[in-house]
């Protein structure tokens, strides 16, 4: 933010949008300060969406609850100067430890409050949380609720990762996207960036395809190409995924961009994203699986965005 005054700034419903979409990757990604920041630039301008400030209101409160130090508003990183292994993540780490050892029932109160909250961007909060606190019932607990609970495709794949974090091992069985599935908790990805190359090859495909065509569509293909991953992780689809030969690249980077234009901005010509992507009739079949499982991912997912 540039610190300017910013009670001039109008937030339109796209801009809304794509700020909810940025605060939600910055808390995956546990930059707590920076998020902290947005909001209170967000909440400083003008919009017409109640709804959208009040989310942002209660979200703000709850980070200056749990991180009150200024550390982890990325204000002055107190120990950064004398000592450059000390961290975020390690003062992080003493900071929640700290407030369990004071109350004695942190950890309990924060596992409660993560299966007890529908709010998504407060559970995963809950859940970075959780990662660093020395506890002995939390990993049960989250063995538990993740294996017999529907929930937030983002939210389990993140329980997964804390799970791992945690130094968790072994076979998790789940249902996932009405079928069973078996996942190693240490082979999950600790972060959107460490799936295997030809995963991230066909993000990269629909972000040079998008920046030539649909300037607009690249920030909401990345983000929206995550959620797919954390809908899709673990499942036959995924696994198809990974043994298919390097022009299913192009085949699924097609069903991920029209599916884009489809629900964001509302059209998308098939013919002309099988001519941008060289989709042809050898790759029909794989094209229609890939867009079947996108479809589904859609119809799950675009209706209950964080």
């Amino acid at each position: 933010m540039s610190g300017q005054p910013s009670d001039n700034v109008i937030l339109f419903p796209k801009t809304v949008e794509y700020y909810q979409f940025e605060l939600t990757r910055l808390l995956e990604s546990e930059r707590y300060g920076e998020t902290t920041r947005l909001l209170q630039f967000l909440l400083s301008c003008r919009t017409g969406d109640e709804k959208a400030r009040e989310e942002w209101q209660s979200l703000l409160d709850w980070l200056q609850m749990m991180f009150p130090d200024a550390a982890f508003h990325g204000e002055g990183n107190p120990g950064t100067d004398e000592d450059p292994e000390w961290d975020e993540e390690e003062l992080l780490r003493q900071h929640l430890n700290g407030r369990h050892e004071d109350s004695g029932e942190y950890a309990e109160k924060l596992l409660e409050h993560l299966m007890n909250q529908e709010a998504v961007d407060k559970q995963l909060l809950a859940l970075d949380q959780l990662a660093f606190l020395d506890h002995p019932a939390i990993d049960d607990a989250l063995l538990e609720w993740v294996a017999e609970r529907p929930m937030h495709p983002l939210i389990q794949f993140k329980t997964l990762q804390t799970l791992r974090k945690r130094g968790v091992s072994g076979t998790l069985a789940l249902s996932k996207n009405g079928e069973s599935t078996e996942i190693e908790i240490e082979e999950t990805p600790a972060g959107f960036d460490q799936f295997p190359a030809q995963i991230q090859e066909i993000i990269a495909r629909v972000q040079e395809i998008s920046e030539m065509q649909y300037p607009a569509l690249s920030y909401f293909a990345a983000e929206t190409w995550n959620e797919f991953l954390a809908f899709v992780y673990g499942t036959s689809a995924y696994r198809q995924m990974l043994k298919q030969d390097p022009a299913c690249v192009d085949v699924w980077a097609a069903a991920l961009h029209l599916t884009l234009l489809e629900k964001v901005f509302d059209g998308g010509d098939r013919a002309e994203i099988f001519e941008l992507y060289g989709i042809t009739s050898d790759l029909m079949f794989q094209w229609e699986q890939a867009y079947r499982t996108m479809q589904l991912f859609a119809q799950t997912m675009f209706s209950r965005r964080p």
